[in-house]
């Protein structure tokens, strides 16, 4: 009997017979024609050594590099001030507010995602720097929001302990060999974790960008890389038809290429995944945007990207999807059993309003919540499907991320675009370097 994948898509709701501007049923064998090729293609881009993220499942030499300096580092300080923006920090966000222990490793704070002063200020009056250690990641240095922020933070850490002792507070994740944060940090003998040199930031959260601070929070991160693996194996032993980060892919670029949606709107049902839909936001965005396609033609692709949470937002989201434009597709991840659960009291027997939900467990009532909100898009004509997980646990978020990376590529593919450079915003960082005055930018 064939092993049950990690993670399941069910996408009965994404055609057209269940949902009146969904894809048909008739198209799926071209479909998954183009997928096939799709997949040949990333298979032998993977065997090349092309596409770094591939690598990630089998890096257990950098996994255990950070855990043994996590370890260390837990037993020294209370608190890790992560600095970063973008794929420096929406992967480890992502991680620990998923999977931090209760009550065990370090209480894990993030800065440097903005210039906003008061941000800054609140945090540097909220944590006794004596007892932190800071995580500055950044692949160049030359990011103006984290930089900013750490220069700061080590000069008050400085103040505190002196310069001599504050070396030791900071561990700096940054490139093996150059840039400017590498030359800050061999100056001042800060440990270090390489950022892998063919993986970009959106694609590094299950490197030593994300593991170094889920491993201090207290998070088994082997089981991230495990989840990943997992995924990484169905994908290199399935055909197209049976890969559900394809298929993923294939729907969705089916019905932007013919017109229909171009938001892609993706909702768990699980607080603990509130912060996976903003790492996933900039995934999508950051890789599928783009002018050029790989010919130089003007092309002008992009799905845009919606993070939402259910069922918080059935109340403040769900109108637009059911009776705005017809611009959607709609994705919930469904978790099978929560870590605990609870049951609604049953005070008013005689109130009718209230007795119809008593004992019910609260798992039942937002498994409901998920199943009458797909329903109701689909009857509206609004294509949805659904990514169910056992649980919420290392190796499901670990293959989450992994299988949304995976259908990051193939979008790429299909589109014929690269998914790996950021052209649009390196223009707005070289604006901002002329309009602070750095030397060699002009506006």
């Amino acid at each position: 009997m064939p092993k049950k994948p990690l993670i399941t898509y069910d996408h009965s709701l994404m055609f057209a017979a269940h949902s009146g501007e969904g894809f048909s049923q008739d198209d799926a064998p071209e479909m998954l024609r183009k997928l096939g090729a799709v997949r040949q293609e990333l298979l032998r881009l993977k065997a090349a050594g092309e596409i770094g993220f591939f690598s990630i499942p089998d890096a257990g030499r950098e996994l255990r590099r950070v855990e043994t300096l996590a370890a260390a580092v837990r037993k020294e300080f209370k608190t890790l001030i992560v600095i970063g923006i973008g794929g420096s920090d929406l992967g480890a966000r992502a991680i620990i507010r998923a999977l931090k222990p209760s009550g065990r490793g370090m209480d894990v704070r993030f800065i440097g995602a903005n210039t906003d002063p008061e941000e800054i200020a609140a945090l540097l009056g909220s944590v006794d720097l004596r007892r932190a250690a800071l995580n500055i990641i950044s692949k160049s240095g030359d990011t103006i929001e984290p930089m900013s922020a750490f220069l700061l933070l080590r000069d008050r850490l400085i103040k505190r302990v002196g310069q001599r002792r504050h070396a030791r507070h900071v561990i700096a994740t940054t490139d093996a060999e150059k840039g400017t944060l590498r030359r800050i940090a061999e100056t001042e003998g800060y440990r270090t974790l390489p950022v892998p040199a063919d993986i970009g930031g959106r694609f590094s959260a299950l490197t030593t960008v994300g593991l170094f601070p889920a491993a201090c929070a207290g998070v088994p991160v082997k089981g991230l890389l495990a989840g990943a693996g997992e995924v990484l194996k169905e994908f290199v032993a399935e055909p197209a038809s049976g890969s559900g980060p394809l298929i993923f892919a294939g729907l969705h670029y089916e019905a932007y290429v013919r017109g229909f949606q171009h938001v892609t709107v993706l909702m768990p049902y699980a607080e603990a995944l509130r912060d996976l839909g903003a790492w996933f936001r900039q995934l999508w965005a950051e890789s599928l945007g783009k002018k050029h396609d790989r010919h130089g033609k003007v092309v002008y692709h992009g799905l845009t990207p919606i993070a939402a949470l259910g069922a918080t937002d059935q109340h403040s989201q769900i109108q637009l999807y059911n009776e705005g434009p017809f611009d959607k597709l709609v994705t919930f991840i469904e978790v099978g059993k929560f870590r605990g659960d609870l049951r609604v009291p049953n005070p008013y027997p005689d109130i009718e309003g209230a007795a119809y939900m008593a004992g019910l467990p609260f798992s039942r009532i937002i498994h409901a919540e998920r199943e009458a909100t797909a329903l109701a898009l689909a009857r509206n004509g609004r294509p949805n499907g659904t990514l169910t997980v056992p649980d919420i646990s290392p190796r499901t978020v670990g293959a989450l991320m992994f299988f949304f990376q995976i259908a990051t590529a193939a979008m790429g593919e299909l589109l014929d675009i690269n998914a790996y450079d950021q052209p649009g915003v390196e223009e707005g960082k070289k604006n901002m370097y002329a309009i602070l005055g750095r030397t060699g930018y002009n506006l």
